[in-house]
């Protein structure tokens, strides 16, 4: 195990360790209807943002992956972190808008998970980067993204990671676009030989045909017991196929999406249903080989009843909660909300924040850190007008092929529709 402190230490507090030891690969991108056909791509995380300009991270033609990961890019990326100059990476806005707003960010999430898991010394392997200018040879988490499909289409989302939102965009938002998913690029096996931390990312990711072929890879190669999986699930079934397969493995952590009970969740992820979410999440809970931790994406559709959500969580002894905002289309985030709404919302977390302080360790100190980043969440946000335009355009949308529309599920929303 490492130190955090120490790695920040020496480094920075504004270090990202992805960059130098870890990598998103993905086999999916959703492209012009015009286009034919693309190349897989490598980047430093799933977050990383381009803007006015085509996919930088394209794996180019008879480019290794291995080389992918030191193109001039990377190369900058790395230099940036070690020089303490991250906020001036246009990359990294969604790691620095969530900062911004007093939440643990990805960056500091996945520090802190590295820190934790890998084995090696990351001071050492990221020294010898720099001694090495800036290339890197050494891969030590890898998110894989072999597929999108994934049967909810939920209103935040798009249809690069999900088959069914894409669907959505193109019938009912005039999108047009195609989704291409290629076969895993012929080098892909080798990169995995000093791994010790594989994500499987979608798309649902239980569902994925290529997440099993994988797994039995490594169970059949001898590597599994030396390796984490992580994966991420709209817990809408339970992973029968999986669970003996998890046995195999070092350890298996499961970042499950719940952003909210009853009709809020069955609204914010369209075509989920809440009892086989809940069944799932408790089944996934109580399972001695899998460990969890709840992903909450914070909207205006589900932040008014998100104390819901947390007695849910209490009542299971569910504590490993992250607060996500919304991002990609923060305009559905609190930005959006107007003063009086603001002010429910507030006040709801507020007298949460109050009940839950009076309970014991470490609960109080779990649940009441959860409360203050959503409460956060509303404080570094202010409304924009324009924002409350764009959410009201993007859910009378959704309100055609939802089972009960916003304002019924949350009718502090009905004098805008």
């Amino acid at each position: 195990m490492n130190d955090i402190e120490k790695i920040y230490k020496e480094f920075g507090e504004g270090m990202c360790l992805w960059p130098f030891i870890g990598a998103f690969y993905s086999c999916v991108d959703s492209v012009d209807g015009d286009v034919k056909e693309m190349s897989n791509f490598i980047r430093p995380c799933s977050l990383v943002r381009w803007e006015g300009e085509d996919n930088p991270w394209y794996i180019q033609p008879g480019v290794s992956l291995k080389d992918s990961r030191n193109t001039d890019r990377w190369l900058y990326m790395r230099e940036q972190f070690l020089a303490g100059k991250w906020r001036d990476l246009p990359d990294c806005k969604t790691c620095q808008y969530t900062e911004d707003f007093g939440n643990m960010s990805p960056r500091l999430n996945n520090n802190q998970f590295l820190a934790d898991e890998i084995q090696d010394d990351i001071i050492e392997l990221v020294k010898e980067i720099q001694q090495n200018d800036l290339q890197s040879q050494t891969l030590k988490m890898l998110e894989y993204y072999p597929s999108n499909y994934c049967n909810l289409e939920c209103t935040m989302c798009g249809g690069g990671a999900s088959t069914a939102r894409h669907v959505f965009e193109v019938k009912h938002l005039g999108y047009n676009s195609r989704i291409i998913v290629n076969p895993a690029d012929p080098d892909f096996f080798d990169t995995l030989g000093d791994l010790e931390i594989l994500g499987f990312t979608g798309g649902e990711t239980t569902m994925q045909p290529e997440v099993h072929l994988l797994l039995n890879k490594l169970i059949e190669t001898g590597t599994a017991a030396n390796v984490i999986i992580t994966l991420l699930t709209n817990a809408s079934a339970y992973p029968i196929a999986l669970v003996e397969k998890f046995k195999q493995f070092k350890k298996v952590m499961y970042t499950v999406s719940i952003d909210g009970i009853g009709d809020v969740i069955e609204y914010q992820r369209r075509g989920c249903k809440w009892e086989n979410v809940e069944d799932t999440a408790l089944k996934i809970h109580n399972n001695p080989d899998i460990h969890e931790v709840i992903n909450i994406v914070v909207t205006s559709m589900n932040i008014l009843n998100m104390m819901d959500l947390i007695d849910w969580c209490y009542e299971y002894k569910i504590n490993m909660l992250i607060v996500s905002p919304v991002v990609r289309v923060e305009y559905l985030g609190p930005s959006c909300m107007p003063e009086e709404i603001r002010n429910v919302a507030m006040a709801r977390l507020q007298a949460g924040r109050d009940r839950y302080n009076t309970l014991p360790e470490p609960w109080r100190s779990d649940y009441v850190k959860v409360i203050d980043q959503l409460i956060g969440n509303i404080v570094h946000n202010p409304f924009k007008q324009e924002d409350l335009d764009k959410f009201i355009t993007h859910i009378e949308k959704e309100n055609i092929v939802s089972k009960k529309p916003l304002h019924e599920i949350v009718p502090e929303w009905a004098p805008y529709f």
